[in-house]
């Protein structure tokens, strides 16, 4: 009896197998093939090839920034600031654990750590320390540190017939900074957003990403922010549930109402009632409510300038009172 159960689900097994490569392969066959650009020299975007043609090798495309800064700050205050600033920054090797690709004009490649942060901290110009998840790093073209963020529809061949999901990347950087309790904080990033699929494939993004910034107890990008404790920060995947959902006092975000690509300060409040000793900033690409409508395609690069962290008067109208959960209480007769 014990044989014939061993061969059964040895059987079991092996169709197990079988199926699971037939559905890989079919997942294959159901997307479209796909070609790699490199914007820059080394900020990647794969677009889909629908015209029959086979893939090249990656193709070189340069959008070279335009830095007329009409949006600088009216007046210096007298409170106090913290200055972090990308702008032409870090392009030493960082030993930060993560490399990227950059591309010659000529098309050879090669592996480096130059200016790229990954999960061991770098000091920062001004000795503040930084971690990365998605490979973001300074670009040598838009001399600043950029994200990335992008989105697009995949195939997948499953028992219920053929479904579409999101296939997404995002990216983000931690900095430790020391963040007091009752003390209220203004934090300023000046930024421009590019549409990579407007850049490459000259259709506009469907809808726009979304950046999340948020104070933390440590400045490592990693569980409980991420679900999955094997994912790899070197990779460009996405950020999972950052920031996504609850309401929290130590977390803001913005979304992009528009398309007009300028250099712009977006500014978030805090105002903490415990220390906190990092600050996140994450980007997100738009992403289709699972079951529900066509998956967006879209595909934007961050540049970050500077970020300006400035100690205000505390005011404690910015947060939100979070009731306590209610405790139930049981009683023996």
């Amino acid at each position: 009896m014990r044989q014939i159960y061993f061969y059964f689900m040895l059987t079991l097994i092996i169709i197990s197998c079988d199926n699971k490569e037939d559905v890989n392969s079919k997942t294959q066959a159901l997307n479209n093939p796909t070609q790699t650009y490199i914007i820059n020299g080394d900020i990647e975007y794969i677009s889909e090839i629908t015209d029959g043609s086979k893939p090249k090798k990656p193709i070189l495309v340069y959008d070279i920034p335009n830095y007329s800064d009409n949006n600088n700050t009216a007046s210096k205050s007298s409170e106090q600031s913290t200055f972090l600033n990308f702008h032409y920054g870090l392009y030493n090797p960082t030993k930060s654990g993560c490399t990227i690709t950059r591309y010659l004009d000529s098309g050879k490649s090669f592996e480096t750590d130059l200016g790229v942060y990954g999960p061991n901290p770098y000091p920062q110009i001004n000795g503040y320390l930084v971690r990365g998840f998605g490979v973001p790093h300074q670009n040598p073209y838009y001399g600043a540190l950029v994200l990335i963020a992008s989105n697009k529809g995949r195939k997948v061949n499953t028992r219920r017939g053929v479904m579409e999901e999101n296939q997404k990347r995002g990216s983000a950087i931690s900095i430790e900074f020391p963040f007091a309790k009752n003390v209220s904080y203004e934090i300023t990033i000046r930024t421009k957003f590019h549409d990579n699929r407007y850049l490459i494939d000259k259709k506009y993004s469907d809808g726009y990403p979304t950046v999340y910034v948020q104070l933390k107890d440590d400045g490592i990008i990693t569980l409980p922010n991420l679900r999955d404790q094997n994912q790899d920060p070197c990779e460009r995947k996405d950020l999972n549930e950052i920031g996504r959902s609850g309401i929290d006092n130590y977390k803001r975000s913005y979304t992009p109402d528009n398309g007009v690509e300028a250099i712009k300060d977006i500014s978030f409040k805090f105002s903490p009632i415990i220390e906190k000793k990092a600050l996140l900033v994450s980007l997100h690409p738009k992403m289709r409510t699972e079951g529900y409508g066509a998956i967006p395609i879209n595909g934007h690069t961050m540049i970050i300038l500077s970020i300006t962290i400035t100690e205000k008067p505390f005011d404690s109208s910015v947060n939100v009172n979070i009731p306590e959960p209610v405790r139930r209480r049981y009683t023996i007769d």
